[in-house]
């Protein structure tokens, strides 16, 4: 009688597993139906993104040096409220090699315009975008004032070689 009632034991678990093998394999297969592309993969595919460091070229901008006024409280910048500090960077724009030589011959046409608009940028700025590791702001910022002057569609980013600031 134990044999008896082991065997249908050991027949019914084998069943349930089967079944759980089963039930699993249908659920797996419902989900694994073709899945469309959302419009952000479609963006992406369509964006360059497998661009290597060969494929683009450093464009040297200009060095600077930039005394500016920080307002230690608030907004206001006067005299007593204000740190000054001296800013020192070398702006680098990156750009297709096709571009390079066309963004250069902007950089030194437009130089005033351009070395104008970068103080501008630059004397704006807040302490807390100049103490900001990666200055994404300022980035951002300086971005948006010199593609105009070195060409929209030429320049693909820009990018800082030795920043620092220090109070004077």
């Amino acid at each position: 009688m134990t044999n008896k009632f082991l065997l249908i034991g050991t027949c019914f678990c084998g069943k349930c597993i089967v079944t759980a093998v089963m039930v699993f394999a249908c659920v797996l297969l419902v989900g694994c139906g073709g899945e469309e592309k959302s419009q952000l993969d479609v963006y992406l595919d369509e964006l360059e993104v497998e661009r290597t460091l060969e494929q683009v070229r450093e464009v040297p901008v200009g060095t600077y040096g930039i005394a500016s006024a920080l307002p230690l409280k608030g907004n206001s910048r006067e005299e007593a409220n204000t740190l000054w500090v001296h800013l020192r960077f070398q702006l680098v724009a990156i750009v297709d090699p096709a571009d390079a030589k066309t963004v250069l011959a902007a950089a030194e046409r437009h130089r005033g315009m351009l070395d104008d608009t970068i103080i501008t940028v630059c004397r704006k700025a807040t302490r807390e975008e100049l103490e900001d590791s990666r200055w994404a702001t300022l980035k951002s910022r300086m971005i948006d004032a010199v593609r105009p002057i070195l060409g929209d569609e030429r320049v693909r980013q820009l990018t800082f070689v030795d920043f620092s600031w220090e109070p004077i």
